[in-house]
């Protein structure tokens, strides 16, 4: 089984990430923000409030979502892991559950 740098991984995809906008796709080039100045731009349309309010709702949905599905992933953190009373940030939660996965994955090697 090939191991896998998981730090050297995230790095090199997040270096490659359109941080210019949030529903671009990975790496869009033909993005108004991407430089190219020739690009004729779309005026922005408004949006409805009633649209607003569905696009806000939503949004909420996807954040309570995120929020279960970490607070899921700490349950599985053994408690050396966690800091007491108070609960790990996000990024915390995600790097200590790279370092649980590096672990675990070390500890099976050694098996084979």
């Amino acid at each position: 089984m090939a191991q896998i740098d998981v730090d050297a991984f995230t790095a090199q995809v997040l270096s490659h990430w359109d941080w210019s906008g949030e529903d671009r796709a990975f790496g869009d080039a033909s993005s108004p923000e991407s430089g190219h100045k020739d690009e004729q731009h779309k005026p922005k349309v408004k949006m409805s409030v009633k649209r607003r309010m569905k696009a806000s709702e939503r949004e909420k949905l996807r954040m309570r979502s995120l929020a279960e599905a970490l607070h899921q992933l700490r349950e599985y953190l053994p408690p050396d892991y966690s800091r007491g009373a108070q609960p790990l940030t996000k990024i915390q939660t995600l790097k200590y559950t790279i370092r649980y996965i590096k672990e675990l994955s070390s500890i099976l090697e050694q098996q084979i």
